[in-house]
Parts: structure tokens; sequence; C-alpha cells
């Protein structure tokens, strides 16, 4: 058994490969589908003779420790390479974000799937027990809030889904399977907290910022870029004309950590942040226009 990249090289303790089967348990291919058979069936690298067969499991090793204090590698499965996907120039293993996810204490179950240019999640709950720990700061959020605070602390962005759709169970097909194809689909758009509208003109210039970049109106300080199906290229596109346009140095990590309009208001610099001035929202569109339209990004 060997757990092998995309060149067919061992992967580090750790990284997650696929699975491919050598020796002399593997057959000489399918039966009259030659096509099948030289997608499936590899030569040995390095001319050792012999025969891969690529299973398209992928997996990572796992260290256990025995009773007499040696050490055993197991493999610990991680979906398909069929499901792989390429989203916003990523090529990602949705069998990465699920083992993530089931990592957390809350979840029994989950599965991740594209949905239009986003990655989402759907997820089976346990039942907690008085053992569970509880943090603190959780209290009041909703599950989807605190999965995707908990994925955004332990994954690259590109790999935190843009919504969370919380089950108690997932959809089986007869077979014991789950149906992918009965998931229920997000709603395309998820606000946070109470409704309130941007009241100072560093609120507006954020709320003209996020909408351009996303194609939609924002009109609630309590949005969530990401929740609202922002990814990293755009945060980056954020970070650039927030800095731009207010003469601010905000690095990009506060969008992470900040990415509400409420959250971003506060770090640009005085006088963006006092009470907003009608006259200046005509002027401030105009020149989002003109960044829009430069960077080939609407405005509105």
């Amino acid at each position: 058994m060997h757990l092998l990249d995309r060149e067919l090289r061992p992967v580090p303790l750790g990284a997650i490969g696929e699975v491919y089967l050598s020796g002399q348990g593997v057959t000489r291919g399918y039966h009259q589908r030659p096509a099948l058979t030289a997608e499936r069936y590899l030569p040995l690298p390095e001319g050792k003779g012999g025969r891969l067969y690529r299973t398209g499991d992928l997996a990572r090793w796992r260290p256990c420790t025995t009773a007499d204090g040696g050490v055993e590698f197991f493999l610990d499965y991680h979906g398909r390479v069929d499901h792989q996907v390429k989203l916003r120039g990523f090529r990602i293993e949705p069998g990465e974000v699920e083992h993530a996810l089931l990592q957390h204490p809350a979840v029994s179950e989950a599965v991740v799937t594209v949905h239009g240019d986003h990655l989402i999640a759907h997820i089976a709950t346990r039942t907690p027990s008085q053992d569970d720990p509880v943090v603190p700061e959780e209290r009041g959020e909703d599950d989807e809030q605190i999965l995707l605070r908990y994925l955004r602390s332990c994954l690259p962005q590109h790999l935190v889904p843009a919504r969370i759709v919380v089950m108690d169970a997932l959809p089986r097909t007869p077979n014991g399977k789950v149906d992918r194809k009965a998931l229920p689909e997000p709603t395309s758009v998820r606000s946070t907290g109470e409704a309130e509208p941007p009241g100072t003109e560093a609120q507006h210039l954020v709320a003209e910022l996020f909408a351009g970049l996303l194609g939609r109106p924002v009109t609630n300080i309590h949005d969530d870029f990401f929740s609202l199906g922002g990814h990293s290229l755009l945060a980056t596109r954020l970070v650039s004309r927030l800095n731009a346009l207010t003469g601010a140095s905000l690095p990009l990590r506060v969008v992470f950590e900040h990415p509400t309009i409420a959250g971003l208001a506060e770090f640009l610099p005085e006088p963006a942040s006092g009470p907003v001035r009608p006259a200046a929202i005509p002027r401030l569109r105009r020149t989002l226009g003109r960044a829009g339209a430069a960077s080939g990004v609407p405005s509105d």
C-alpha cells in the first residue's frame, strides 16, 4: 500500500495523498476496457517493474503508540479523488474540510460540496454530554457561526465554506451512504445579528465596497463578508481599496478577524469614522465606480 501525490511521490506524514496498491494481488486490468485500465493501472516509478493500482481513495498516515511503546501507522480515510474540485484557482479536497469539521466535538457527520462558486458544508450534530467543554464566548452564537469561526482558526481561508447547513441527520441512500443529491440547498444570503444600516461615513464606505465586490447590496453592518460569499482574493481587493481610499495601512488579517462592516469601520482613520455626511455619498460612489471599472469588478 502506497500513499502518493500527483507526481507519484510519497506524501509526508499527516498530508493527504491517494492510495495506490502494488504487489501480487494487483490484477491485470479491467476486462475489455483498455482506456480505464490505462487510467487506473500505472507502472511502478523508477523502473522497479510491476504496476500500481490507483484506488481513487484519499487518506493520510496516522501514528498510534502501541501498548509496548512502539509506533504503528494507520490510514485515515478522507474521501475520494473524484470529489476533488477546483475553485477560484485552488484545487480543493472536500475531505480535508470534512476532517476538520469532524474534529469539533459538536459534529458527528460532515459532507462538503460545491454550490455555485462556493463550498457548502452540511453537518449533523451530536447530542452534547455533560462532559463537553463549553466555551464562554460561544454562548449566544448559533451553531453555524461557531463552526465557521472554528474552521477559520485551523484551515486556510480558501477551504472555509461560505455556508454550513446544520441538520439533525444527513439524508441516506438505501445502502446507507450519504445521499448528496438530497442535501438541502442553502439560502444564498446570510445576515448575522439584528439588521442595522450604516450610520457613519466609514460604515458607508465599507458597505459600498462590500456591495461592489460581492455584486449585491449589503445594508446590515453586522453582515459577515465571508458568509455573504467573500473569499481570500476578494478580501485582498477589499483591503487594497480601503487603504487607497482612506490612506490607512490595514493588514489583510483585519478582514479575517473583523469581517463585518461595523468591525472594519472601526479601523478606518478619522474623520471617516464620524457621522456620515450625505453629500459625501455620491462622491464616494463615483470614486468606487472608477475603482471598479479599473479592476473589472462592478461597483453596484
